[in-house]
């Protein structure tokens, strides 16, 4: 296929806008303007001379999942499966956990049977009420917000159920970090002369069919003949670009759609103290503010990374760095039976990362509620030839809130685009 001479404009340097404009740099004139220093949106790996020490964004590739795979080995970027056990701590004492929540099949099978408008709220009212099913509620609840980062009011039973079905034992970690994989897609731009500009910030787009005029909060403008919107849902749901003509159906779309927060803390000690109690753990779970804990197994180093996901974050997220960071190693320290000032002495340094404070993202990722798919069907359809969104919230398919959602959108929008020249 011919060059075009058509120019596309690609807001977001992210997963999903990387390799949208890989996909079209070969045959367009690219430009991505992404708001931040860097590349990698919600992907950012921390590194101490030359080696990854954390990632502050996405962490894990949630089973054999293609075209990440595909990339990691395009790029020659090595990775090794996530090893160990899940302990839940009661009483003081750690128990072994081999099922998030009791009873699974059954209610995976109750699940299945529920129509598809129906919250996980109603859900749990209707067939496992309170009063009989306090601890499995309570279960059920942190699961959704942690691993969701999901109100149980707003997301659908539908969306839990096809998500958690698919969801492959198998979870992975690539060696070098996420970044090593969005660099590689950003180098693999710049050499088809796309162009990327960083510390840009869009704040308003005039379109028209076929045209559009993007106007940068430091006074730039670039003109284009497409646009592709990759901003994070959260940023898109508070307006933060405007449009002219206004595009109100699908904000309103966006804001459809569910959208979690978080907070995640990694903590570098100098010793593994938490082997006093097993040296095959994993994952930590348990009741205290900041409550999923886990290691780098199998990679022996003494980082324990803290999660806290969905509504029990919202109080958290306007604590400073510092406030974060006392919360969470008190948190740690009634989950190992261990002081505060035993473990202060034993930090050696810690990131904090609370993605929802930052303006730029407004949260974490996505969930589904009953009117996503109305929503993702009506955002992926773009307008008129010209707006064209893209981003893990659109995905439609059995890996939701992941990297890989967000590569398969980019590609699809970038199709989209081809087979319309």
């Amino acid at each position: 296929m011919a060059k075009s001479s058509e120019e596309i404009i690609i807001i977001g340097a992210g997963a999903a806008g990387l390799i949208a404009a890989r996909e079209l740099s070969g045959l367009y004139k690219i430009t991505i303007l992404e708001a931040r220093n860097t590349t990698g949106g919600r992907i950012n790996t921390i590194y101490r001379d030359g080696i990854k020490e954390a990632e502050t964004g996405a962490e894990f590739v949630h089973g054999e999942l293609p075209i990440t795979l595909g990339l990691l080995q395009e790029a020659g970027l090595r990775y090794q499966q996530v090893s160990g056990q899940m302990f839940r701590v009661n009483n003081r004492q750690w128990v072994a956990q081999h099922e998030m929540i009791p009873n699974w099949d059954e209610l995976l099978e109750q699940m299945e049977k529920s129509p598809a408008d129906m919250t996980m709220q109603d859900f749990l009212d209707q067939h496992y009420p309170y009063e009989q099913h306090p601890d499995l509620r309570k279960n059920i609840q942190g699961f959704v917000q942690g691993f969701d980062l999901a109100d149980i009011a707003k997301v659908s039973v539908k969306y839990l159920y096809n998500e958690w079905t698919n969801e492959d034992e198998k979870n992975f970690r690539i060696d070098k970090g996420y970044t090593a994989m969005t660099d590689f897609l950003a180098g693999e731009c710049r050499k088809q002369q796309c162009n990327i500009i960083t510390n840009t910030t869009v704040t308003a787009v005039e379109w028209s069919a076929g045209k559009v005029q993007v106007q940068t909060a430091g006074g730039a403008s670039f003109s284009a003949d497409k646009l592709i919107v990759t901003i994070p849902l959260g940023a898109l749901q508070k307006n933060t670009i405007s449009f002219s003509p206004a595009i109100p159906d699908y904000i309103k779309a966006a804001n459809d759609i569910g959208w979690g927060t978080i907070i995640k803390t990694i903590l570098h000690f100098k010793t593994p103290f938490w082997e006093k109690h097993t040296k095959q753990m994993a994952f930590l779970l348990g009741e205290t503010p900041i409550p999923t804990w886990w290691t780098q197994s199998p990679s022996r180093v003494n980082i324990l990374t803290g999660w806290l996901g969905g509504p029990p974050s919202v109080a958290y997220i306007t604590l400073s760095n510092e406030q974060l960071l006392e919360l969470s190693i008190s948190s740690l320290a009634t989950l190992c039976n261990e002081t505060v000032e035993t473990l202060k002495e034993q930090l050696v340094s810690s990131h904090i990362a609370n993605w929802s404070a930052d303006p730029h993202f407004a949260g974490g990722y996505s969930y589904g509620t009953p009117a996503s798919v109305t929503a993702q069907a009506l955002l992926n359809a773009g307008i008129e030839n010209t707006l064209y969104f893209a981003g893990e919230a659109l995905y439609d398919g059995t890996s939701p809130g992941t990297v890989e959602a967000a590569l398969s959108t980019g590609i699809a929008v970038a199709a989209k685009i081809r087979g319309r020249q």
